[in-house]
């Protein structure tokens, strides 16, 4: 048995998750402290999974650095130097010598690159069944005392229904933090990117997590059982916020994972549009208000992203 959420985007399955957990949660130790998880595993489909920036407003979430991180792991880093720029607490998941063992970028694209062969297998035989990426590596990630083993284990795409869907397996989901927070931002991100490679839409995206719960011990666990949060502040709905397209026209995948190799190393010159015009002035805003500078508020995009953004810089003026 299983149980299920069909949602149209993130703030949608945010809102009914919270009522499923308070209905279907049980308490049981784990080794971060009580969880409430429900008996059997839990089946998130998104109809719109490109609508993936949750907005609401008690979540309080970082927008910012949930996108700098998915295209961290476009670029295939594990190393978290970059990276803790837009989240101080990312090195607690680091090893000694500021790796993350179980880095989801590095494994998709190193030592064998795994974007790629998906991509070359679904041009060449949209039917296949074959278009699998692994993030979980049994003879490393088995043995050993590492800090981080991947969360989602494995992703199944294919070309059904004239769009590419996507499966992801997740053994185990923290549903504050992870799946409908940064999960939902990094495989939605890389998603899209293999629709565009193969020519198709983005389908569904289907998020099975074998051990779905929430962390009792949070505050806004708490908070959130007592009071879902009730339509959830869908902006894509209520004010026709708009995704911007990650690629567009004939602008090739290689060039968008190239950019993100340039990107991190601080370049402004992009080749793709997403790039240019939305990762670079939200990389920038974040890191000029970090060390106390005058954001350029006219450069920051108007779509998704941008809105969160300016949305979560005013919560911490108010604060």
């Amino acid at each position: 048995m299983t149980l299920t959420i069909t949602a149209r985007n993130v703030n949608d399955a945010f809102s009914s998750a919270w009522f499923l957990l308070g209905a279907t949660g049980v308490e049981e130790h784990s080794r971060n402290g009580p969880v409430l998880v429900p008996r059997y595993p839990v089946v998130t489909t998104y109809k719109r999974p490109q609508e993936r920036v949750l907005f609401n407003s008690r979540r309080d979430a970082n927008a910012v650095f949930h996108l700098m991180e998915a295209l961290w792991m476009l670029a295939g880093e594990d190393n978290v130097q970059w990276l803790r720029q837009f989240n101080s607490n990312i090195p607690v998941y680091a090893e000694p010598d500021g790796t993350i063992h179980g880095a989801y970028g590095a494994r998709w694209r190193k030592p064998y690159d795994q974007i790629h062969a998906v991509i070359d297998v679904l041009r060449r035989n949209p039917e296949s069944r074959q278009a699998v990426m692994q993030m979980w590596r049994a003879e490393e990630d088995l043995e050993g005392d590492w800090r981080d083993r991947p969360c989602n284990t494995a992703i199944y795409f294919d070309c059904r229904g004239g769009a590419l869907n996507m499966t992801v397996t997740c053994r185990s989901n923290d549903i504050l933090w992870g799946c409908y927070g940064a999960n939902v931002v990094h495989m939605s991100v890389l998603q899209e990117l293999i629709a565009h490679a193969v020519g198709l839409p983005m389908g569904e995206y289907r998020q099975f997590s074998n051990n779905w719960h929430a962390y009792l011990n949070n505050p806004q666990v708490r908070d959130f059982l007592d009071t879902p949060p009730v339509g959830s502040e869908d902006y894509y709905v209520d004010r026709n916020v708009q995704p911007h397209p990650l690629l567009q026209g004939n602008e090739r995948y290689e060039h968008l994972l190239e950019d993100c190799a340039y990107f991190l190393d601080g370049r402004t010159s992009m080749r793709t549009h997403f790039m240019r015009d939305v990762a670079v002035p939200l990389r920038d805003a974040y890191l000029t208000r970090a060390s106390g500078g005058a954001v350029e508020w006219a450069r920051i995009p108007t779509c998704d992203w941008g809105v969160a953004f300016t949305e979560w810089c005013d919560r911490r003026k108010k604060a």
